[in-house]
């Protein structure tokens, strides 16, 4: 069965409701939300389209022969397919239902991709000739309870024409366990501080567990570390220091030529300058009234 019309796509479009209604089955409920709000936002996004046999022949999507399924065989007399061939009994019920919702995966991925005006009608003709050629029960609950799953994932999507946007809370919770698992799989004992937008800070500082400002402790075992970040700026001060000296020397040896030894010293004394600022701009977070203190002693 192959459709009138060519493809204008090169590859077959992403089968969202696929994905959908495969999250809500594993009860990932937020992140099909999140999916089916996307797509809803990329439909509405298309805009209006004046000529709608244009929008038609723009969607039609060319099918391989359906006989690329396994469970569908052309029919050696007669023309036609046989809709439900080569699929014979299990040894078990439980295993006539897993070939059943097998089958029915492999059917959703072909309509997913080549979801034209031929194949809208191939699900009728399979329960038909699953009647015909004898499927199990099993077979038949396998096949058609996936479909079922499938298709509540659509129904959802239909009716679903208003769907609450997530909370920024909620989005900075969902972020902020995917960073937890991400810096625990370095296998080292790390911590990092989200600064928000627009701060003044880096985004994201790390540090080692070892010294958390989030644990609570006796103030005694608390380490302030403002001392750090005041020594980093007299540092910095410094370094400046030597280097406006080194820009007001000479740089012409008594016999004319260029004292490139200094000229080295300057350079070298100026991207030590450089470094320690951006150092320092690090560090800022250690200044103020949080006290950090040993994870390991609570």
């Amino acid at each position: 069965m192959i459709a009138a019309a060519q493809a204008t796509d090169v590859a077959p479009p992403s089968n969202v409701l696929a994905q959908v209604a495969s999250l809500l089955r594993s009860g990932d409920v937020q992140t099909a939300l999140v999916l089916s709000e996307a797509a809803l936002e990329t439909d509405e996004g298309r805009g209006p389209v004046a000529d709608d046999r244009k929008v038609d022949a723009e969607r039609t999507i060319a099918s391989p022969p359906l006989d690329t399924l396994s469970f569908v065989e052309r029919r050696a007399m007669g023309g036609g397919y046989n809709y439900w061939a080569n699929v014979p009994p299990a040894a078990s019920y439980t295993e006539d239902c897993e070939i059943g919702q097998r089958l029915a995966e492999e059917f959703i991925q072909f309509i997913g991709a080549y979801h034209n005006y031929g194949n809208a009608t191939l699900l009728g003709s399979i329960i038909v000739d699953m009647e015909k050629n004898g499927a199990g029960r099993g077979h038949k609950i396998g096949f058609l309870n996936t479909i079922n799953k499938y298709a509540m994932g659509g129904a959802y999507l239909k009716h679903a024409t208003e769907l609450e946007p997530e909370h920024p809370w909620q989005k900075c919770r969902q972020l902020g366990r995917a960073l937890a698992d991400a810096l625990k799989a370095t296998g080292e004992d790390q911590f990092a501080y989200v600064a928000p937008a627009e701060s003044g800070s880096p985004a994201i500082f790390f540090g080692h567990l070892d010294y958390s400002p989030f644990t609570q402790a006796p103030l005694d075992q608390a380490q302030d570390f403002s001392a750090i970040f005041y020594d980093l700026v007299n540092l910095v001060e410094l370094a400046e220091a030597s280097l406006d000296i080194l820009r007001e020397m000479d740089y012409t040896r008594a016999d004319g030529t260029r004292n490139t030894e200094l000229d080295r010293v300057s350079g070298l004394q100026n991207i030590l300058c450089s470094n320690l600022g951006r150092l320092r701009e690090s560090a800022a977070v250690l200044d103020g009234p949080t006290a950090w203190v040993p994870a390991r002693s609570v």
